[in-house]
């Protein structure tokens, strides 16, 4: 193993006869530098660079490799699986429904806000699975569609749709069971919700208790799985909007438009504005 940037000591030059003072400096600069080797953590070592570490942990608030082998046995990440027990109704065909959750089977590193909002305390990349049971109590089949937001505001593409089938008798209604799956880029402390629309009331969220002959659990009607992929890349970009504003006064105005900004609006007064 080497000591990246640890030096041996300067030992003292030599002269022509013994001395006895010489030679204790000798000995003490000797004993200092054997005594640092022997140290478990070397204080004048700012790296250290071995073909193998052996036994031991490794603390540090980033910790960087080419190649991280091993069982992961001791690895903690972000995950949840969170479920509901009861029935979720349809607000109306013009209105936006937010998946609840009132069961929080496992969690770690992610945790559920007024039921409805997924909070996650560190940035990352994110599996997010989820299957939902779907009732249509009509007598025709109806449409339903499911999509993600992002602190509120809608996730471009997010959406999905599907026909529930119509019911098959008075009583006995039509199902179906969407699952959908996305890897969703997190910020630290943002939060993810889950909207459905269904083309009518008749089209909701069905909870069914535990059945018999044979002994059957109980159906929820959502169940979310989420589970953490992997920190976002070093250089992370967020994606660049197709329109930039610019609003003030001052004697200079200097912009540069990013690449994939179709159009640039500037309001206000300058002397100069400059453009590249």
């Amino acid at each position: 193993m080497a000591f990246t940037g640890f030096r041996a000591p300067a030992l003292p030059i030599p002269g022509g006869m013994y001395e006895q003072r010489q030679q204790a400096e000798l000995i003490r600069a000797l004993r200092l530098y054997f005594n640092i080797l022997d140290s478990l953590t070397p204080q004048q070592a700012q790296s250290y660079t071995a073909n193998e570490f052996i036994g031991g942990s490794i603390t540090g608030s980033r910790i960087d490799g080419g190649i991280i082998s091993g069982f992961g046995n001791g690895l903690e990440l972000p995950y949840a699986m969170l479920m509901s027990d009861q029935n979720q109704a349809n607000a109306g065909a013009t209105s936006e429904n937010i998946l609840s959750y009132n069961q929080v089977v496992i969690s770690n590193g992610v945790f559920v806000e007024d039921n409805t909002k997924i909070r996650f305390p560190y940035s990352g990349q994110y599996l997010v699975t989820f299957s939902l049971q779907v009732v249509n109590k009509d007598n025709v089949v109806r449409e339903f569609e499911v999509w993600a937001k992002n602190n509120g505001t809608n996730y471009p593409l997010s959406n999905s749709r599907i026909d529930v089938p119509a019911r098959k008798s008075v009583g006995v209604w039509g199902h179906s069971l969407p699952a959908v799956s996305g890897i969703f880029t997190v910020q630290a402390d943002e939060y993810l919700e889950i909207a459905w629309w269904g083309e009518t009331t008749d089209v909701s969220l069905e909870y069914f208790s535990t059945n018999t002959n044979p002994t059957r659990p109980a159906i929820p009607p959502v169940i979310m799985t989420i589970s953490f992929v992997g920190a976002l890349p070093k250089k992370f970009y967020a994606p660049v909007p197709d329109r930039l504003s610019i609003s003030g006064a001052a004697p200079t105005i200097g912009i540069t438009v990013p690449p994939a900004a179709s159009t640039l609006s500037i309001v206000g007064s300058a002397p100069t504005i400059t453009i590249a």
